[in-house]
């Protein structure tokens, strides 16, 4: 269905006594002290699954893939003691050995998210890739004759996969490069072996920090925000307000990310399985794109809304200004917010779902300084791998194009930060100077 068919539903939508969000957000509530981190070989599964536009065949196991292959290799390999090692190589404690050999059988893995914040991150990193085009496979490098042997079985065990979107993009730019950035490690199977968990959480976090900083901006098409990291080698001095600040600015905007987004669930029909989800900024886009006359019986639909929503929340009606799409937008926003206050049952709730982000997405991008206060870090090997990501299919890149690269994934640097970046590549050993120039500095790939 339309995004004029979830607007026009929104004036009868009924609302539901608990605040729900089911779409765009890849955490929830923080429910216990222990720190919960989605499976990433499920989520890289599911993943893989969508960019490949492959699936398992029905009612596939791993069990009977298994035994599929000690049939097929039993007349190739004359070896009493074959099926003894076959087994303890590549299917010894839930196929761990298997998992190495290619990433294809991480398809295996898809569907096999065991919680909640597994099933979220998959859902919404996967709904990126559903609008963009399939990602080419390159084979494995260095198989032997066994590993080659399991991967031609697999063949027969999979078959094509054609999804359907359910929810576009929120943050379009993300969903770009997150899908250049996938594209790279499946050309480059090993290195995405080695660096699958590293890139789902560098995404789960970067995605869900560009949700918070774009939330409060729905009257344009979401954009990179400024978000200011440092290595973790660096000093977070005083005078660096953009890093100082970061943290501090962007757990502001995490606050409303839960509000915003279960008032926007309103206006995508949330009982309706068979609609799409769309953006608030997007559902702001089409109203300002219609005729007047449309406009105002839109607009209608939306205080007839409001009123309801307010007065379920326990909320008096609302006294300012409704006379234009802008007005009765920031009312729908305000008042989701105004449901979350700090005073409220359901602000322990939001302070739940803040306290997630900043315990679990965030956690390996959070340092404490001590007298430096919270700043945002990026460690040695995520650099490594973002950098890798940023030059792409290129051998190496131009310093200041590699910064820009940084900037389209979320990921920003100030002078001083990136003056430490250059002596921490000097010091890896892919930093190519082809004169004295800032402009002739080249970063080179690693992998």
């Amino acid at each position: 269905m339309s995004i004029k068919e979830n607007l026009k539903a929104a004036a009868e939508v009924e609302i539901k006594d608990r605040n729900l969000v089911n779409n765009f957000l890849t955490f929830r509530q923080k429910r216990s002290e222990r720190i919960i981190e989605p499976d990433f070989m499920a989520v890289a599964g599911e993943l893989l699954s969508i960019a490949w536009r492959k699936s398992l065949n029905k009612r596939v196991s791993l069990e009977k893939f298994t035994e599929a292959c000690m049939e097929r290799l039993a007349s190739k390999v004359a070896d009493d003691e074959f099926e003894s090692l076959l087994r303890h190589m590549y299917f010894k404690d839930d196929a761990e050995g298997l998992f190495q050999v290619s990433p294809e059988f991480m398809l295996f893995k898809d569907g096999m998210a065991s919680s909640g914040n597994t099933r979220h991150v998959g859902t919404v990193l996967g709904n990126m890739l559903l609008s963009r085009p399939a990602v080419k496979q390159s084979a494995p490098e260095s198989l032997n004759f066994l590993e080659a042997e399991l991967l031609a079985e697999f063949q027969s065990f999979v078959s094509e996969l054609s999804p359907t979107v359910t929810t576009e993009d929120y943050l379009p730019f993300i969903g770009d490069v997150f899908a250049e950035d996938l594209d790279l490690l499946c050309r480059h199977p090993g290195y995405m072996m080695h660096n699958l968990k590293a890139f789902v959480g560098l995404y789960n976090f970067l995605y869900s920090a560009q949700l918070a900083m774009n939330i409060r901006s729905w009257r344009q098409e979401p954009s990179s925000k400024p978000l200011y990291f440092i290595m973790d080698t660096e000093r977070a001095s005083g005078e660096r307000t953009y890093v100082r600040e970061a943290l501090s600015s962007l757990i502001d905007c995490v606050r409303d990310l839960f509000p915003v987004l279960s008032a926007l669930e309103y206006l995508n029909q949330p009982d309706n399985k068979k609609v799409i989800r769309y953006p608030l900024w997007k559902h702001y886009y089409y109203i300002q794109s219609l005729p007047a006359n449309e406009i105002n019986e839109i607009n209608s639909g939306l205080k007839k809304f409001l009123e309801k929503y307010r007065n379920a929340r326990g909320r008096d009606p609302w006294g300012g200004e409704l006379n234009t799409t802008e007005d009765i937008f920031k009312a729908i926003t305000k008042t989701a917010k105004e449901v979350f206050n700090q005073s409220s049952n359901q602000g322990t709730v939001n302070r739940k779902v803040v306290a997630s982000f900043e315990t679990e997405v965030a956690r390996h991008f959070i340092q404490n300084r001590k007298r430096g206060g919270r700043v945002l870090i990026m460690n040695q090997d995520y650099l490594l791998l973002l950098t890798n990501l940023a030059i792409g299919s290129r051998d190496k890149l131009q310093y200041q194009k590699l910064i820009e690269e940084f900037r389209r994934r979320g990921v920003w640097f100030d002078q001083q930060s990136q003056q430490a970046l250059i002596e921490f590549y000097e010091r890896v050993g892919n930093l190519e100077r082809m004169s004295d120039s800032g402009d002739a500095v080249y970063v080179r790939k690693t992998i």
